[in-house]
């Protein structure tokens, strides 16, 4: 009951019509707007948006019992369903003929530009992710010091 109201008021902080839309949905992850399959893509970038998808989607199926992951859900939702389909749909906007623009004013291709804030958008996945697992790791490193005094070698008894 109560990770269903953190789930509903973290969509309603992460969209923009105020969650209305977006609540009824809550329990039930959303289907990728976009996919490492998009045609649109460069073979470059297709696995960085696969791993950024899965990234997500591990994220998305952890138990809701913090805040701190409420937080990280509407973070990584509104990555998912909002930021890496307005990146992808501008990058494929530019006209193939153009694109040489972008490499004039950045000193760097489209594609590699792409590449770089998937990178960016990855890393930051994963930093989430490690830190969500980090109270996990902690307990389970606990419990395996106290099994080692607790149940150690024989012959040290």
């Amino acid at each position: 009951m109560v990770s269903g109201l953190f789930d509903r008021i973290a969509t309603w902080l992460s969209s923009r019509d105020g969650g209305s839309a977006a609540a009824a949905h809550l329990s039930v992850p959303a289907v990728p707007a976009v996919s490492s399959d998009d045609g649109r893509l460069p073979d470059a970038s297709r696995p960085r948006v696969a791993r950024l998808v899965s990234l997500i989607d591990d994220i998305e199926a952890r138990p809701r019992d913090n805040g701190a992951m409420v937080s990280a859900l509407a973070e990584m939702r509104q990555m998912r369903d909002t930021h890496l389909p307005r990146l992808i749909a501008s990058y494929a906007e530019i006209p193939a003929a153009h694109r040489a623009e972008i490499f004039r004013e950045t000193g760097r291709s489209a594609s590699y530009n792409l590449n770089e804030a998937l990178d960016r958008m990855i890393n930051r996945a994963e930093t989430l992710s490690r830190s969500m697992a980090q109270d996990d790791i902690d307990s389970f490193a606990d419990n395996l010091r106290f099994i080692e005094q607790r149940y150690g070698d024989d012959d040290q008894r």
